[in-house]
């Protein structure tokens, strides 16, 4: 009678060097078919934990990484012609892109300061033009919007209501050279209805009015204002309470 011998199992050569090749841990250097580079750590064949990639256009990434996406903490130079790296981004990222909070710097000068929303300036933040101007303020996916401060390179400041990048709602423009303040309402970057008047640093400005500022002419001002279709339209929600002072005022 045969005796019955269960067999071994077998695993084909093919599937036992497909399991050795997925990546764990550490490695040294992993080159794609661009002859980018990336050094660090994986998991199941995944960039995932800290690591260092170098693509072939000279753009260098060092931070965290999770399932093959650049998320966590993490900086993106780029390459300059002497061979050293410039700083573009420090900050942290979402699935391959800047979200939470972070730093950028441009390559005209510009720097912002704030957070961001796949891959753009959404929420507070703070931007310093090359030019000397500065904003502080909301931004939606990189245009200003909501409330926000610009300080002009001339010393002129707007504090009041954005919207796609132009002054739009109540505001405040101080004009520093003349030493006067303006309130009121603008629409799409123009004042539309405004009060001016002097402020406290007047005599210290370039080029002061003459004082006082004649007074003006036109009657009901106030309820012009209240009765105008722009003023109608204001959702309450996004009116400062400070703002409204400018029309408070107006008589």
């Amino acid at each position: 009678m045969p005796f019955y011998r269960k067999p071994r199992n077998f695993t084909p050569l093919l599937i036992e060097a497909e399991k050795k090749s997925v990546k764990n841990g550490l490695h040294h250097a992993i080159f794609t078919s661009r002859f980018d580079r990336y050094k660090g750590d994986w998991k199941k064949d995944l960039k995932e934990g800290k690591g260092l990639f170098l693509t072939h256009t000279g753009k260098l990434y060092e931070g965290d990484w999770y399932r093959g996406f650049r998320h966590g903490f993490g900086t993106l130079s780029k390459k300059q012609q002497n061979g050293t790296y410039s700083l573009e981004y420090r900050g942290e990222w979402i699935r391959g892109k800047p979200e939470g909070v972070g730093w950028w710097y441009y390559e005209n000068g510009d720097v912002y300061f704030g957070y961001w929303k796949r891959g753009q300036r959404h929420g507070y933040g703070k931007m310093w033009y090359a030019n000397g101007t500065y904003y502080v303020g909301y931004w939606n996916m990189s245009k200003k919007e909501g409330l926000g401060m610009l300080i002009q390179e001339n010393g002129n400041r707007y504090e009041g209501h954005w919207e796609s990048n132009l002054k739009h709602g109540l505001g405040r423009f101080y004009h520093m050279h003349t030493g006067q303040l303006q309130e009121g309402c603008w629409v799409h970057n123009v004042c539309v209805r405004s009060k001016v008047s002097d402020i406290i640093i007047r005599q210290y400005c370039d080029l002061p009015t003459e004082y006082p500022i004649p007074p003006e002419e036109l009657k009901d001002s106030k309820k012009i204002l209240e009765e105008s279709e722009f003023w109608l339209q204001q959702k309450i929600g996004d009116i400062d309470k400070k703002l409204q002072f400018c029309i408070d005022q107006m008589y």
